[in-house]
């Protein structure tokens, strides 16, 4: 069943790949890696562009659920493929979340004390919230399918949870991920990818019992680890290139399908998932020299998403839940597609946002230590 459902995503995949790793063009670009140690330690721990991006990207996760709940709606016909599309072309959000975490990381220390504030700091930041949040839910009744335990520990939570737990497996393999970046950071970005490929085409990778597995995003994560210049970097026209091809691939690949399926349900066929490797890469290098480069509206770009970026773990956690809550609401109205999509995207983003900020200050008032 899964081979049938998703062949052709595989191989979507498979040709971006071959795009990015067969043209010397692209391939370049891509393994012009300038990772030094000298990088690591004088990069900021919090760049203002970095927050940007992923201010965009926290939106784009917004844009992704929403089309992923109206498609229980409008399960056939062009409806379905105009949500599906603007879904698949907001996916670089999970590559830029994953980049994100592992280029702020700095070289890791192999002292008790480092040892200890590495995990103390990312507990604190991540999973506690991940926690509070989980048992809220559970409180009022949100998911009572399975214990307590077995959703936190899962992330069933709700459909974006699977996150975190993906996260933290990433976080506690750093220290082995960083001894071999200092090795050979080349070798280690290869056997990542070689490693995330096959995961993504074999799906009794993906989960145990459940539990979401980092195989298929490890590459983006290693990626962010050896990519320390990537604020500096100025191959700009190739990675706008090759984000240009992502959108010519999807058009072509929607008209193909159109044109040769007849079931009712045709989004299933072009629905594209995390794997999105040129849209992640090409995305988050154009994002980061535009920022970089200054040039017209940058600024307005950075006051309107660094913010949004830097509350973007509370609004992760809290959107989904809120985004069904309208959904339901709306459920029975006849207004066209977009104009659902967009209101469901509004109204989302008028309530997450400002409770986000509530709980992100309220939080921060009992931190005791800065690690």
């Amino acid at each position: 069943m899964y081979i049938y459902e998703f062949l052709l995503e595989n191989y979507f995949v498979i040709i971006s790949l071959i795009i990015l790793f067969i043209v010397p063009r692209y391939n370049t670009v891509f393994w012009r890696l300038s990772y030094s140690h000298q990088d690591i330690s004088n990069h900021k721990i919090r760049s203002n562009n970095i927050d940007a991006i992923k201010g965009i990207a926290i939106i784009s996760v917004i844009i992704i659920h929403a089309c992923y709940l109206l498609l229980s709606k409008y399960n056939n016909g062009y409806e379905s493929i105009i949500l599906t599309f603007i879904n698949n072309i907001f996916r670089f959000a999970i590559p830029v979340f994953l980049f994100s975490s592992g280029f702020l990381l700095k070289a890791f220390v192999w002292r008790s004390k480092n040892i200890f504030n590495f995990y103390t700091d990312k507990v604190l930041r991540i999973g506690i919230p991940y926690i509070l949040v989980n048992i809220a839910l559970w409180q009022i009744g949100y998911n009572n399918s399975s214990p307590l335990n077995h959703l936190l520990f899962t992330g069933e939570m709700a459909v974006p949870f699977y996150f975190v737990p993906v996260l933290f497996q990433l976080y506690l393999l750093y220290p082995l991920l960083d001894y071999f970046r200092r090795l050979n950071p080349k070798y280690l970005l290869l056997i990542s990818l070689i490693i995330s490929i096959i995961s993504f085409l074999l799906p009794i990778t993906w989960n145990i019992n459940g539990f979401p597995l980092f195989t298929q995003y490890l590459v983006f994560f290693v990626y962010g680890m050896v990519r320390q210049d990537a604020l500096k970097q100025k191959s700009v026209k190739t990675w706008i290139e090759l984000l240009l091809i992502y959108f010519i691939l999807q058009i072509g690949m929607a008209s193909i399908i159109g044109s040769i399926i007849s079931d009712n349900n045709i989004w299933e066929y072009i629905y594209f998932y995390n794997f999105q490797i040129i849209l992640g890469f090409s995305f988050i290098f154009t994002s980061l020299f535009y920022l970089e480069s200054k040039n017209i509206g940058y600024k307005v770009i950075q006051n309107i998403f660094a913010p949004l970026g830097r509350l973007s773990l509370w609004i992760f956690l809290l959107h989904f839940p809120i985004q069904q809550f309208i959904f339901s609401i709306f459920l029975n109205s006849n207004t066209i597609v977009l104009v659902e999509l967009i209101q469901n995207i509004i109204l989302t983003s008028i309530i997450t946002i400002p409770l986000a900020y509530i709980l992100n200050r309220i939080y921060s008032i009992p931190r005791l230590s800065k690690l």
